[in-house]
């Protein structure tokens, strides 16, 4: 007797929610301040390409290889079952066939049992999984299992994902972190390395995407975020729930014991806005979440702390030594700085401030409350000044220069 099952899970594609942002802005001649003895250079020709030919030869799909290894040549229990599909799964296997011997009078359930259980072992799989199609023929007592398994990625894909993660988890200190700056760790390197987009080359639905290509959408970026949050050592969960716009994925957090939602996708700006940085979905609890999500919450532990609910305010952020200079979103957009470790929140200035970056005992910001002009300010706020009268944004440091963008390209100076 044949028998065909077909499973499929719903690729989930969504449009991010788009930021309304902007702000008035006023043109003046360019102008020195010598005193400070700041020497402005175009740094656009200077500026290297980070994308890869190389890798961009790689991401195309390529059938999955797995090495041989040791599998029972039948199974005789649902969990043993379980433990086969998981084995396939787990090696992006697309074809492939398990023997099953016990009985079959529930056979389609057990089936199904099974997939779920394996599905349910490693939530970074069950993101990637896509469609399935599953035939079996069976007598009283045994049955033959043949499965095509489809995926959002495969086992080369995976490799390169490996190798990324590796390379940005090397870049933290997870002996000396919180559990609170290894999720900002996570978060701001998703936003700031990613543009919201379906155009990739691998599927913008998966981690490779993002890692890789440094585009996707909200599968892509929850299962990044996943990965990397296991790879730092925080509990973490996939959710999938539904927005306004649709089916949506995010994460849910273990910060000090405690559940909160992670939603990276929704911290980082539509159009982007490169270094820029969200945290109105960074740590929230269930209560804060249902405002524009949902999901079934029995499926997902509760998240009842509002410890992080000031991150919400946060803006343009730039952390240092355990303190967060920030745009504050709820009082004008003006430069405040918040202590992580005491909670103290004080006004640095009553500019206006975005494109935040520091540097020694300075902080760099683009002055919306001048013209948006490149200024700078001491960490204690005092010895505000502009240092160059023209509209600046995307500040960065990097190798002991700053840099910042203006009408006439991309320009710096020597810190």
């Amino acid at each position: 007797m044949l028998k065909r099952i077909t499973f499929l899970v719903i690729v989930i594609v969504l449009i991010k929610p788009t930021y309304d942002f902007g702000l008035t802005f006023f043109e003046e001649a360019k102008q020195y301040f010598n005193e400070n003895n700041i020497t402005i250079e175009d740094a656009t020709t200077q500026v290297i390409s980070t994308v890869s030919n190389t890798a961009k030869d790689t991401l195309i799909y390529t059938a999955a290889t797995v090495k041989n290894a040791e599998l029972p040549s039948t199974v005789k229990t649902v969990d043993e079952l379980a433990d086969a599909f998981y084995y396939y799964f787990s090696n992006w296997v697309t074809d492939f066939e398990i023997t099953y011997v016990g009985s079959t009078t529930d056979i389609e359930n057990l089936i199904e049992s099974a997939v779920e259980l394996a599905a349910q072992r490693d939530h970074y799989i069950l993101g990637h999984l896509s469609n399935r199609k599953i035939e079996y023929e069976y007598g009283r007592f045994d049955a033959k299992i043949k499965v095509h398994q489809t995926y959002l990625t495969n086992a080369a894909q995976e490799q390169i994902v490996n190798e990324k993660v590796a390379s940005i988890l090397a870049t933290a200190t997870p002996e000396t972190m919180s559990d609170f700056e290894k999720v900002k760790f996570v978060n701001d390197y998703i936003v700031k390395n990613t543009v919201y987009s379906e155009d990739s080359i691998a599927s913008p639905h998966s981690a490779c995407a993002v890692v890789a290509e440094g585009k996707g959408v909200c599968q892509g970026y929850a299962l990044l975020a996943l990965k990397l949050l296991q790879g730092l050592g925080i509990e973490t969960k996939y959710v999938v729930g539904e927005v306004y716009t649709g089916g949506h994925a995010w994460n849910l957090v273990k910060v000090d014991g405690e559940w909160y939602h992670l939603d990276t996708t929704w911290n980082d700006p539509t159009p982007d806005r490169k270094n820029v940085v969200r945290y109105e979905y960074f740590l929230m609890n269930d209560a804060k979440m249902k405002e524009d999500h949902t999901w079934i919450l029995s499926d997902y532990p509760k998240a009842t702390s509002n410890k992080y609910a000031f991150m919400a305010q946060i803006d343009h952020a730039y952390e240092v030594d355990g303190i967060i200079y920030y745009s504050n979103v709820n009082e004008d957009n003006i430069l405040y700085r918040i202590n992580l470790n005491t909670g103290e929140n004080d006004r640095l200035t009553d500019s206006r401030a975005q494109y935040i970056v520091g540097f020694g005992d300075w902080i760099y910001f683009s002055n919306y409350s001048k013209g948006a002009y490149l200024s700078r300010i001491r960490k204690d706020g005092s010895d505000e000044m502009v240092l160059y009268r023209e509209k600046v944004e995307d500040l960065y440091i990097q190798d002991g220069y700053l840099y910042f963008s203006t009408d006439d390209g991309l320009k710096r100076f020597e810190l």
